[in-house]
């Protein structure tokens, strides 16, 4: 313990960073990027979040964002408007798509393997498909590579230590670092900086998780209603991709909250790019950004 003391005062903080991320590199493999690769077509990025209040702005504003960039993310795939839309961009940051599907509850094996069917089956155009790279080698990518209509890039998400402001957004302006990445939608945005589009506008990103948690009054068990645009349902929220391990209450909202901190971290990123980003959702809890209306593009 004495030695470690010793070396913390002699050798400069940097010099541990440096290690660690050749850790992450070299052992766990981590460094795979190639979304810098991607053309954009559009000055403008338009983010579909799978909020309730997603519904409200495809009735309203559906022919509009068809005539720029946008992404989807999740299991937008199993809906009538994916087929309709033909996104340029589909986005998946859940880990839990990438492992053994053998290994998983029987509802996650289930829900994963269907969005998968969805996917292969219903995409008739090139799309571009944002995966962090540890999807690489995955069965995932191999089936969904059946279809030679959808083109995998991947992202470093690897967050490995803490930084002033400036520090990291260089870091993420090289895919060095990643984005934590409590909801997709974290990604998406990064995703749009990084490409240096001008404006991003986020639909769908309702985030009111906090308004949709409950407890149990017999069992404690955590649960929230699971609602997006395609429907709800009681959902028990477990720590683990087996459904083994319950989550408390306190590590729940310890996550939002980190959720609702990140999107402040975004916007000065988004800042430090001059990439101007909107809230432009019917309905939303995220406080970052300025509101506008799909409308004002």
């Amino acid at each position: 313990m004495q030695v470690k003391r010793f070396i913390k005062l002699f050798i400069p903080p940097i010099v541990f960073k440096i290690r660690n991320f050749l850790y992450n590199v070299w052992e766990k493999k981590s460094f795979v990027s190639t979304i810098s690769k991607i053309d954009k077509r559009d000055d403008t990025l338009i983010v579909l979040g799978n909020g309730p209040s997603l519904t409200q702005t495809l009735e309203m504003y559906k022919k509009k964002i068809k005539l720029h960039d946008f992404i989807v993310v999740s299991h937008f795939c199993e809906t009538a408007y994916y087929s309709e839309l033909q996104p340029k961009y589909y986005l998946f940051a859940d880990p839990s798509f990438f492992g053994d599907l053998d290994t998983y509850a029987d509802w996650h094996k289930e829900k994963i393997g269907r969005c998968i069917t969805s996917l292969v089956n219903n995409t008739k155009w090139d799309i571009n498909l944002i995966v962090p790279n540890i999807a690489y080698g995955s069965k995932f990518i191999a089936k969904v590579s059946e279809n030679s209509m959808i083109h995998p890039y991947y992202y470093n998400p690897v967050d490995m230590c803490h930084y002033e402001d400036d520090e990291k957004f260089k870091l993420w302006d090289k895919n060095l670092l990643g984005v934590p990445s409590q909801t997709c939608l974290n990604t998406c945005l990064w995703l749009g900086i990084f490409l240096r589009y001008k404006e991003v506008f986020l639909v769908g990103a309702d985030t009111n998780w906090i308004e949709l948690l409950h407890v149990d009054q017999k069992t404690n068990e955590v649960y929230t209603i699971d609602s997006h645009f395609y429907g709800q349902k009681r959902l028990t929220l477990y720590k683990n991709k087996e459904g083994t391990v319950p989550v408390k209450l306190y590590e729940e909202l310890v996550s939002n909250a980190e959720a609702f901190k990140l999107y402040w971290e975004l916007k000065a990123y988004a800042d430090y790019a001059g990439v101007k980003v909107f809230n432009a959702s019917e309905y939303s809890l995220i406080d970052a950004f300025e509101r506008k209306r799909i409308s004002d593009l």
